[in-house]
């Protein structure tokens, strides 16, 4: 029978320990996000928009992907303490503060998003992230300025016309597993219409263009 020298014990439990030290984002799993215009993907303006990651419990975990105008809020004609209700859902959930985000050359600073993108690309929007492995739930946030219609008027909505429209979907570590594992994100709701909140409200029969600014948006491992 062979003998196990001290010294191997030794260098394996080192091995253990360095190993169970390693971060866990380290094992992180690859998601190709692939959002897919609808007919009024670019309606008065161009569409504004987030994807980002929480946990089961509806905590922010990180964004993944967000327009360069909602990052820096630099919105045109809007007052002073800029556009809450462009993208509620996200604004709320990541607290994210763009006056404490110092413009430089290759991005935001003090922010952790995955990509920013300078303007929303006209082909849609497609994102390859690392997310840790486990049980996520994965929202997107949509909005497009001025686009009124019957019942989100210029008098009532502003700016903004009608709310922001919300999607999401579960993915779970067997998901992450599954190398040819595709899922297709639902609408949920919308978000807040004066930007007050960043509850997901339950209301869609009053919305028209805004329903068709995504046509599909595609999750895949």
């Amino acid at each position: 029978m062979k003998t196990i020298k001290k010294n191997q014990v030794v260098s394996v439990l080192a091995a253990i320990m360095i190993f169970m030290a390693l971060p866990a984002g380290l094992f992180a799993r690859e998601i190709k996000v692939n959002v897919i215009p609808g007919e009024n993907w670019k309606e008065k303006r161009e569409a504004q928009a987030v994807i980002w990651l929480e946990d089961l419990k509806g905590n922010y975990i990180k964004t993944l992907y967000v327009t360069e105008r909602a990052a820096r809020k630099n919105w045109i004609f809007s007052p002073k303490e800029g556009r809450p209700e462009s993208l509620p859902v996200w604004y709320n959930a990541s607290k994210y503060d763009a006056a404490k985000s110092a413009k430089k050359e290759k991005g935001l600073e003090g922010a952790e998003f995955d990509a920013v993108t300078n303007a929303t690309p006209k082909s849609g929007i497609q994102i390859t992230s690392q997310i840790p492995d486990g049980d996520f739930v994965l929202k997107a946030e949509f909005n497009t300025s001025f686009d009124y219609n019957d019942f989100y008027t210029k008098k009532n909505s502003g700016v903004n016309g009608q709310p922001s429209v919300v999607y999401s979907t579960e993915i779970s570590a067997s998901d992450l597993a599954n190398s040819n594992g595709r899922i297709t994100m639902e609408f949920c709701g919308t978000g807040s219409q004066d930007g007050t909140d960043g509850k997901i409200h339950d209301s869609a029969e009053k919305l028209t263009t805004a329903k068709s600014i995504v046509k599909n948006i595609e999750v895949s491992f």
